[in-house]
Formats: C-alpha cells, structure tokens, sequence
C-alpha cells in the first residue's frame, strides 16, 4: 500500500511539474509576442495588402505595374521574415525588421504611383509596417 502511495505521489509531482513547465512556456511565448504584437500585425497587414496588389495586377499583364508587383514580392518576402524573426525572438529580428522597413518604404512609394485603390491602400499598409519595423 506504502509503495502505490508512493508511485501516486511521484506521479502526481511529475505531472504537476510538467503542467507548470508547459504553463511557463505558454506565458514566455505569449510574452514574446505581445512584445512585437503591434508590428507582428502591421507586416500581416502589410503582406495581405501586397499579395492583393500582386494578384490584381499579375492577371491583368499590366505592364505599367510591374514594378510595383515586383517591390510587392520583396514586401512579402521581407515582412514574412521579420514576422517569423519576432515570433522567434531572435536576435536577430530587428535587423531584419530595418531592413523590411526600407523594402516597404520603397513599396509604398511606387504604390502610390500608381491609380489604383488596392495599391494606394498597400502603400498606407507598408508605410505602418515601416513605421513600426523602424521602431523595433
């Protein structure tokens, strides 16, 4: 009877160990992206608005866009790697983070160019992303 006590207790430690350990990891992580929260989701914003633009504009063969489709990509590319960098915690978000804000700077500016509603609404989206890269 002693010994199943015993096993019972040494259980019950281990899982309440593992509940905690779990509990902590959950509250890191949660901590880490509330951190980048507000930059986090100005690159989502960021990188929707782009994947509109380049969609609209890819099916049209609008010569006239093409480099505004191509900063677009670069956008996409730049801004995903921040988000997955912030998420990470790396050490190595905020450069990447300066860089994505010079992508999208450039982004918004040949956005604007443009007469399109979907890309004046991404160069609005990209000069938040930058703003926000920029403070990291």
């Amino acid at each position: 009877m002693r010994k199943l006590i015993l096993v019972l207790s040494i259980f019950g430690f281990i899982t309440i160990l593992a509940a905690v350990k779990s509990y902590a990891n959950n509250k890191t992580k949660n901590a880490i992206e509330e951190k980048h929260k507000a930059c986090i989701d100005a690159c989502n914003k960021c990188i929707a608005s782009c994947k509109k633009v380049e969609a609209m504009h890819s099916k049209k063969d609008d010569a006239q866009m093409t480099k505004c489709i191509e900063l677009c990509k670069a956008c996409i590319i730049d801004c995903t790697a921040a988000v997955k960098l912030m998420k990470a915690d790396s050490p190595k978000a905020k450069a990447m983070c300066l860089t994505c804000a010079k992508t999208c700077e450039t982004c918004a500016i040949e956005c604007d160019r443009e007469n399109s509603e979907t890309a004046k609404i991404c160069a609005t989206d990209c000069r938040q992303a930058a703003k926000l890269c920029k403070e990291m």
